[in-house]
């Protein structure tokens, strides 16, 4: 058989190796390959079960009719606001719900007499008998037998009688009662049954019924927009109806209101002496151009002062930027003084040339030149003045045109009080009037057109009898049923592989506990004891496993002999001590001499195993025994042709002082020198601290972890344990391998016993 693992690569390449595959996705394969067998089962049962169910269920018959909404209707004569109702497109969301209304889900089961249909009455309905009629049985109400419900409704009904009495319904009350109960039933199953859909952006609506019978879907799908019809015509002619009854009313008392508003009117004006065009729209012409009037007088007056305002304060910061003023830019007089001035500045730059400021032309000019200046300034005065004398114009006007229309709002005051409640009267029979006429005129229309109703609907398509049922289709609730149930299957397998604790091959061992394994031990078949096997078949695979382990061990320290080796494990029960016994064997049968050490002095099971049943001395009375022959406290297996040394008598003794005493290291150190390989049973980690405190003794600790059995939780502490007090690790065995199951699967990427049915023939388990 091949070593395993006993060079570790670099930390680099075990890095790279373990991101090479961060979901084990062909494992998960190999897996469900493996169990290929439970899975078929698995999805062959469901698939059982589904046919049963599929072939339980009933034949449903779907029926489809589809009507169209908002039909254009022939108006005889304008009576849209009582007979037409526009239906829009957005409309016929409103149509499908009143289609889905329970009245109208009332009228199709009375018409269609769908009460006396077991499919919609419950109460006739007989019980069917089916597969899965045992299931019934789970119910808890079918334990408790019919006597017992009488009698607890009885003693219910006493209850009630004596907290309320109740009184007693005759028979025709109970009948009444139990119909309306079913036909409640009745309609909650009907729409179950019923489907309405408007199709997008349209009118039109399909209505779909499904049933058990074809004919009942047909029937349904056909009579449902009929009766849609029928109900619109009578709520049509209805309220018709009611229009003409209330119109009736309605002109009644306005033709009253007419007449008595008519005659207080006539009455009014002959009391106040007023003629018929009494009112004064003279005076109101005259009030209306006085406003305007004012208004525009209003204007003129506010722009005058402004422009007034404007002079003056150009006039009053010393007649700087006053050219700018519109006054004075649109004077003729000033326009002409300042083209004089600018010919008489050209003048006097062309006489200062020859003469000086004090000749007498000079002087004669410079004069010109200030008397056209005053000039300017008397015409911007002047312009002032004017001004002035039109703003005061223009508030004279304003005031004269106000109190101009004082005077004519009193006068129109005092004339038309009386002519104000008349036009009020007047109104008021004008209006009743209009309104009269109005409604006698929509009582003309209500009144001819009353019988010519026709409906906003029609059917464009009726349902015709389904040739097959619509519901179930089988073959695709059986794919479904297979599929859920290979699902289900692979499910199970790969969460039962999830949550199994156990680990099952080297990869997972290095990746949990941080150790190589450097053995799989397998389980033997047979009642024979291992370590017996391998002196009856020495060419078994056990042997071959052995053998690997014992060069893994040797070459777990190349440069010192291993010698002195401790075998633990995390919790009993993992295999340590058949795998100590079986080391030794195969080690003895190749001419080593070998000893087994019994550490476990609180549960010894090698002297059991070995058929040593007496009491020995052994390991705790040599450590106390001080300078005494080996011999004496050794046992020898003939059998196996290797030395046992027993854990002793010495019962008063302390494991945990035995171990950590300079003693026990001296044993240690003289069995290494009288034997090649001495091989130190302890036991378990997490029970107690003696593997810990041998482990600083030996050369190497070799691990035992039961396949798939041993928890990884535990195993990892246990590991750590040994750690942190300073044990040398030779690595981990894998012990009772199943290699069938093993090498069927293909754990990790090591290729470990992958293909042993292959070579099992080599082997002679």
């Amino acid at each position: 058989m091949n070593d395993i693992g006993t060079d570790r690569p670099s930390g680099e390449f075990a890095d790279h190796e373990e991101s090479a595959q961060p979901f084990p996705l062909f494992d998960y394969l190999q897996l469900l390959w493996f169990r290929r067998k439970l899975i078929i089962a698995i999805t062959v049962f469901v698939a059982i079960v589904g046919y049963i169910q599929v072939n339980e269920i009933k034949n449903v018959y779907s029926a489809t009719a589809t009507m169209i909404i908002g039909v254009p209707e022939s108006q005889v004569v304008d009576i849209e606001q009582v007979l037409t109702r526009n239906v829009r497109t957005d409309g016929a969301a409103g149509e499908v719900e009143v289609l889905r209304s329970r009245g109208l889900a009332e009228k199709v089961i009375e018409r269609l007499g769908l009460l006396n249909d077991p499919e919609f009455n419950p109460w006739l309905r007989q019980p069917e008998k089916g597969f899965f009629d045992f299931l019934r049985f789970l119910n808890p109400k079918t334990w408790i037998p019919t006597g017992w419900k009488t009698t607890i409704k009885e003693a219910v009904g006493v209850q009630t009688e004596v907290a309320a009495p109740a009184v007693t319904p005759s028979a025709e009350e109970k009948e009444e009662a139990l119909r309306q109960r079913q036909l409640s039933t009745a309609v909650s199953i009907f729409l179950r049954k019923l489907k309405v859909q408007q199709l997008e952006w349209t009118n039109v609506i399909n209505i779909t019924f499904s049933s058990l019978s074809p004919e009942t879907a047909a029937r349904v799908a056909n009579d449902l927009p009929e009766a849609y019809i029928v109900d619109q015509l009578e709520a049509k002619f209805e309220a018709t109806e009611k229009a003409n009854s209330w119109l009736t009313d309605q002109l009644q008392e306005l033709e009253l209101k007419v007449v008595e508003s008519e005659r207080a009117v006539e009455i009014y004006r002959d009391e106040h002496g007023l003629s018929p065009q009494a009112g004064g729209s003279i005076l109101d012409a005259q009030l209306s151009e006085l406003n305007s009037q004012l208004i525009i007088a209003r204007a003129e007056r506010a722009e005058v002062q402004a422009r007034l305002s404007q002079l003056r304060r150009l006039l009053k910061g010393g007649g700087q930027g006053i050219e700018t003023a519109s006054e004075v830019i649109s004077s003729t007089l000033i326009q002409q003084l300042r083209a004089q001035e600018a010919q008489a500045l050209s003048r006097q730059s062309e006489l200062a040339v020859e003469y000086g400021p004090k000749h007498p032309r000079m002087l004669q000019v410079q004069a010109e030149i200030e008397e056209i200046r005053d000039r300017v300034q008397t015409e911007i005065r002047r312009i002032a003045i004017g001004l002035e004398n039109e703003a005061d114009f223009a508030r004279t006007k304003v005031a004269s045109i106000e109190s101009s229309l004082r005077a004519a709002q009193g006068e129109s005051s005092e004339q038309n009080k009386e002519a104000i409640q008349l036009r009020a009267l007047q109104r008021e029979a004008a209006a009743n009037r209009t309104l009269y006429e109005t409604f006698l005129n929509r009582f003309k229309e209500t009144s001819s057109t009353q019988g010519l109703e026709s409906a906003d609907a029609r059917i464009i398509s009726k349902a015709e009898t389904p040739g097959g049922p619509s519901y179930p289709n089988r073959n695709a609730l059986l794919r479904n049923y297979v599929v859920m149930g290979l699902m289900g299957a692979c499910g199970l397998v790969l969460a039962l592989q999830i949550l199994n604790p156990g680990l099952m091959n080297p990869e997972q061992v290095q990746q949990v506990v941080g150790e190589y394994v450097i053995g799989l031990i397998p389980v033997m078949p047979g009642k024979v004891a291992p370590h017996d096997q391998i002196l009856d078949k020495p060419n078994s695979s056990l042997v071959e496993a052995i053998n690997s382990l014992k060069f893994s061990l040797a070459l777990s320290d190349p440069d010192h002999p291993v010698k002195a080796v401790q075998i633990t494990s995390s919790v009993p029960e993992e295999g340590k001590t058949t795998l100590a016994l079986s080391i030794a064997r195969v080690v003895a049968a190749s001419g080593e001499k070998v000893i087994v050490v019994d550490g476990d002095l609180r549960r010894s099971s090698i002297g059991k195993k070995l058929g040593m049943r007496e009491k020995h001395k052994g390991l705790s009375d040599l450590v106390v025994a001080g300078d005494a022959d080996l011999s004496e406290f050794v046992r020898r297996d003939e059998k196996g042709q290797i030395d046992y040394m027993p854990p002793g008598t010495a019962k008063f003794a302390n494991a945990t002082d035995i171990f950590s005493s300079h003693r026990m290291q001296s044993i240690v150190e003289l069995l290494k020198s009288r034997y090649d390989l001495v091989l130190i049973d302890t036991p378990p980690v997490m029970a107690v601290a003696d593997a810990r405190i041998i482990g600083r003794v030996v050369d190497k600790t070799i691990f035992v972890i039961r396949w798939d059995k041993t928890p990884r939780k535990v195993a990892r502490a246990a590991i750590e344990q040994l750690r942190r007090a300073g044990t040398s690790l030779a690595g981990v065995v894998l012990q009772q391998v199943d290699l069938k199951r093993y090498g069927r699967v293909g754990y990790g990427n090591s290729g470990y016993y992958y293909h042993y049915g292959r070579y099992g023939h080599y082997y002679t388990d």
